[in-house]
Parts: structure tokens; sequence; C-alpha cells
């Protein structure tokens, strides 16, 4: 039997503790969304400079944007496009995920696309916001 007054006695334990502190216990790290298992993430804006309204002869009418601007970084991920609408705004929001542990390159990266609006559009007066730069289109 151990002896607790005893300095190799008590050495033995405090090892024990210690080993088990950082070999006993299993642990399992989740990211929230539960999909891909990455590393987190912080949606980077695409800059727009320009946003051009195309609007396609049918009824009702179906638009289309021509957008052009930048990333703020050198960084090659895929560019995200997501849209809603609100009444007679049309919100549109262009962004990449970056990965906060990722370092990126500092330069100006081009962006030009051709987005199609979802949905058709009646007989007004319409605004449209990309990333902030606003369009009003008549139709």
């Amino acid at each position: 039997m151990m002896d607790p007054s005893n300095p190799i006695d008590i050495l033995v334990r405090l090892l024990v503790i210690l080993f088990l502190s950082f070999f006993g216990t299993a642990r399992s790290v989740t990211t929230p969304g539960g999909g891909g298992g990455g590393a987190p993430v912080s949606p980077s804006l695409t800059v727009i400079e320009s946003v051009e309204v195309i609007t396609l002869e049918s009824y009702p009418y179906q638009l289309m944007l021509n957008v052009s601007g930048y990333q703020p970084d050198g960084c090659q991920l895929p560019v995200l496009v997501e849209q809603r609408r609100e009444g007679n705004t049309v919100f549109v929001q262009i962004y990449r995920e970056v990965p906060l542990d990722m370092i990126c390159t500092m330069q100006l990266v081009p962006y030009n696309d051709t987005i199609r609006l979802d949905g058709g559009f009646e007989s007004g007066v319409y605004q449209i916001n990309v990333n902030g730069t606003l369009v009003d289109v008549n139709l």
C-alpha cells in the first residue's frame, strides 16, 4: 500500500493524474452548421464598381445584371451570389467565404459577371441593391 507522506508516492500520483489529463479523455470538436467541418470562415464582399441592368423582352419582365468590380485580395476562392426580394427592392450579395486562418496576397482581382435575377418582374419601379450599390429600373 502507498504511503501518502512518501515523496515518491506523491510523485507517482501526480504523474498518473497528469497522464490521464492529457490522454484519458477523447474530445470531438464540431463547427456550427455541421456540413463541411472546415475552419471558421468570414464573408468577404466583392467591391462593386458598376451595375448595368438588362431587361429581356418577355412578360413578366426578366432582368439580368452586368456587374463589375474586384475582389479585395488575391485569395482564389469560389464567388457566391445570393439574392432576395422585399417588395420592389432586390438585394444581391456577392461574396466569398474566406477561412479565418488563410493568408492572402495583397492584390485586387477583377470581377465581372452576368447575374440573372430570380423570378419575373411586373411593370413598375424597382431598386436593385448589389452589395450596397443601388440602381433604379423603371419597367
